[in-house]
């Protein structure tokens, strides 16, 4: 009821235009599988839906798998033909993709301090695309958060309000003053437990492939992003996957992501500044790691690196 109050609520203002950024994780899904719903019951009102994944090339493969089989089933289903639905699947410049920094320009793998991949991988592309179908005052883009994931983003939403979003009685909604576009939390009150029961026990019943999402999770807390992120100290996401039977044979991913990581610590490994700090990784040590990565592609035989990336990478 909440989320259909909300979705009453930007209709009202004029938002019949929605925009839903799309990553396959539980929360996406669930704002996905509400907008939908709530669009099929009242077709009248809901002029266009535009699904925009973001897929930077490194999605841990269970959850790539995931996304990829639910974008293939709203393609494919009849159900939802009646709907001026469109699935945008985008991918970051060649130039800005991760091998290409890493093993082509010799930029060090992120961490806290230098966090170089987010926006090059994931937002850039994801933004470039939602820019085209942007129409002042009458698009809405739907996101997936929610109170209680992390203190930090609860923070923001609570700015967020003190400055001027509207908030309260289940909804969460901002009004870019520069785009003219709004911004919709539908779930922003859901508790994880409510999430989940929706996804598993009643989204499955209106034919949506969700069933098993939260064998993919293993778990309540797992927050996923990319199978390389050494953003994270320890990669729980890519560990829990490979705890799993029908995907253990991906800890080469598992162990290769650790060797990057210490590897590319060594100070032999790097190009010295006239300080002594360290700067972009030795040519001879990406040679290396690049053949390192083949071989694993090679042996587990799916794509890690496209053969654009590696034309690019030599070029470099």
């Amino acid at each position: 009821n909440e989320s259909n109050q909300a979705f009453n609520y930007i209709l009202d203002k004029g938002y019949n235009k929605w925009l839903i950024t799309f990553s396959g994780g539980k929360d996406s899904s669930l704002t996905l599988v509400l907008a939908l719903e709530y669009a099929l019951k009242n077709p009248d009102k809901v002029d266009r839906i535009d699904i925009v994944y973001s897929d930077t090339l490194l999605e841990i493969p269970s959850i790539h798998f995931f996304a990829t089989k639910f974008l293939d089933y709203l393609k494919n289903s009849e159900r939802y033909f009646q709907l001026s639905l469109k699935i945008h699947i985008v991918y970051p410049e060649i130039s800005e993709r991760f091998w290409v920094k890493v093993l082509g320009k010799g930029y060090p793998p992120p961490h806290q301090k230098f966090r170089w991949c987010t926006k090059r991988l994931k937002i850039d592309p994801c933004e470039k695309e939602l820019n085209k179908y942007m129409i002042p005052n009458e698009t809405a883009i739907l996101t997936g958060v929610r109170y209680g994931e992390s203190n930090s983003r609860d923070q923001r939403l609570n700015a967020s309000c003190t400055r001027g979003g509207e908030c309260g009685q289940g909804l969460w909604f901002e009004k870019s003053t520069k785009l003219k576009i709004g911004y919709l939390a539908p779930i922003i009150n859901w508790p994880l437990c409510d999430v989940w029961d929706y996804l598993i026990g009643f989204a499955p019943n209106l034919g949506y492939p969700t069933k098993n999402l939260k064998k993919v999770y293993n778990g309540h807390d797992t927050r996923f992003g990319c199978w390389t992120c050494t953003v994270v100290k320890q990669d729980k996401a890519m560990k829990r996957t490979i705890e799993q039977e029908e995907w253990s044979h991906l800890q080469p991913l598992y162990d290769f992501r650790n060797y990057l990581w210490e590897f590319t610590r060594e100070r032999k490994t790097r190009v010295l500044r006239k300080d002594g700090s360290v700067s972009k990784i030795k040519q001879k040590y990406r040679k290396h790691l690049l053949n390192k990565l083949l071989e694993i592609q090679s042996n587990l035989g799916i794509t890690l690196i496209t053969s654009s990336e590696i034309q690019f990478i030599y070029k470099l």
